[in-house]
């Protein structure tokens, strides 16, 4: 019937609890089985089956403790869930279930859920939810949060955007957005909505970000487009700045075509004005890379400089904040310029400011610390150490599922690889490791 959402596949079931138990890289998790890199790869997407004698390899190699023979038997019993069912495992819940089968459809779900999941395995915030749902007709309370609350919400969600693995967070921010925007629908007070407006641009931007391992580019520029309208609509000016600075950025990473990175660069250093603020830094490393990536050398410096001054004014709980979103160290700042020494050609000038750069950074941010060693490499490449820096970027790439960035360091690193290394086995594993991130 139109309008009404498929369902689910079992293949596409079991390869996004695949997905959610994976915390290495592909090759890592291939290397435990018999099958190819690619192969793997489609049974993650849902596009293949898992072979049932591999079920029992499948549950040790992605180390889920019975959860995945489990529910392979589910599945089989049942061939596919109910969709509240499958919209329940994965974190999402559809517009208003009926209230009178609401109940027992909670209790079947999340019991069939903690039998799949079993001891020890990670069950979402939502999921939880879902549990105490009828606490509130029970209390005659109300569930809808206060300001304060939904504030405290996006402040929990900023701390782990860089340090939680890519991915993890879709599904309870995709739960928080709808009851989120249930109650604005809700709201009347101007202040009230002005506020919540601005946490449902928090939470749009931290889903955005997240979605890319997850999702396909266009689910990632409308949760940036909704972001954007709930910033502008908020009144928060540093906010809609960071929105498009942010969007801006992954935009570039994520090689989205046409001129969106340059406009929504040039929006952010419109609407700051030559006002600092975490957005208008944002932009300028853009526009740094932007302009190294054309070889326009005087343009990227500038863009630089700027990007210095403007980080020397703003305040320590911007500069002092290793950590959240809305910190930013000193080491992302001499990343983005080894970053762009080593596109501009002067390597030797970008290695001592990458090797500070991994020295200083934060142990809890693994990717970032992953991301700026892969530009390290690429300076090692352009130095001539090219064997040391393959091997080295190889080890990288399949220590961590691939992100966006990674994704767009590889590519500058085997664009500048010499004719004659081309052709090296580690060249050819790097060029399969994003190949099949991106499949």
């Amino acid at each position: 019937m139109s309008g009404q959402t498929p369902r689910p596949s079992s293949a596409q079931l079991f390869g996004a609890v695949l997905r959610a138990f994976r915390r290495t890289g592909l090759r890592e998790v291939a290397a435990r089985l018999p099958i190819s890199w690619g192969h793997l790869a489609r049974i993650e997407r849902g596009e293949q089956p898992v072979p049932p004698d591999l079920i029992p390899l499948f549950d040790a190699a992605y180390q889920a403790n019975g959860a995945l023979i489990q529910l392979s038997e589910l599945l089989a019993r049942d061939k596919v869930l109910t969709e509240w069912e499958s919209k329940l495992l994965s974190g999402t819940f559809p517009a208003n279930p009926s209230i009178s089968d609401e109940d027992d459809m909670q209790r079947r779900a999340l019991l069939r859920l903690l039998s799949v999941l079993g001891p020890g395995a990670a069950i979402s915030a939502s999921t939880i939810d879902a549990v105490h749902a009828g606490l509130w007709r029970l209390t005659g309370e109300s569930a809808d949060r206060d300001v304060d609350a939904w504030e405290q919400v996006a402040w929990d969600y900023a701390q782990g955007v860089w340090t939680d693995l890519s991915g993890s967070r879709s599904a309870d921010l995709a739960a928080d957005i709808h009851d989120l925007s249930q109650q604005l629908a809700r709201t009347t007070d101007d202040a009230e909505r002005a506020s919540l407006l601005r946490v449902y641009a928090q939470l749009s931007a931290f889903l955005a970000l997240d979605l890319p391992l997850m999702a396909g580019p266009r689910a990632c520029w409308r949760a940036w487009a909704a972001a954007r309208t709930a910033a502008d609509a908020s009144g928060d000016r540093d906010l809609a700045i960071w929105v498009r600075g942010q969007e801006a950025e992954e935009s570039y990473y994520m090689k989205r075509p046409g001129p969106a990175a340059d406009n929504l660069t040039a929006e952010a250093v419109r609407l700051a004005d030559g006002r600092p603020c975490l957005g208008l830094l944002n932009a300028l490393e853009v526009r740094s890379r932007i302009h190294a990536d054309q070889r326009q050398a005087d343009a990227a410096h500038k863009a630089l400089r700027e990007l210095k001054e403007t980080y020397a004014t703003l305040p320590d709980q911007v500069t002092g904040d290793p950590i959240s979103v809305w910190g930013r160290p000193l080491t992302h700042i001499l990343w983005v310029e080894g970053w762009v020494l080593t596109k501009l050609g002067d390597a030797r000038r970008a290695a001592p400011l990458l090797e500070q750069a991994i020295a200083d950074s934060a142990q809890e941010r693994v990717g970032g610390r992953t991301n700026i060693a892969l530009v390290q490499m690429w300076a090692v490449i352009k130095q001539g150490e090219v064997t040391e820096g393959l091997d080295r970027a190889v080890q990288l790439v399949g220590s961590l599922p691939v992100s966006p960035e990674r994704r767009r360091i590889v590519g500058e690193i085997l664009n500048d690889l010499p004719e004659r290394a081309r052709a090296l086995s580690a060249a050819r594993e790097l060029r399969t490791l994003v190949s099949a991130a991106a499949a």
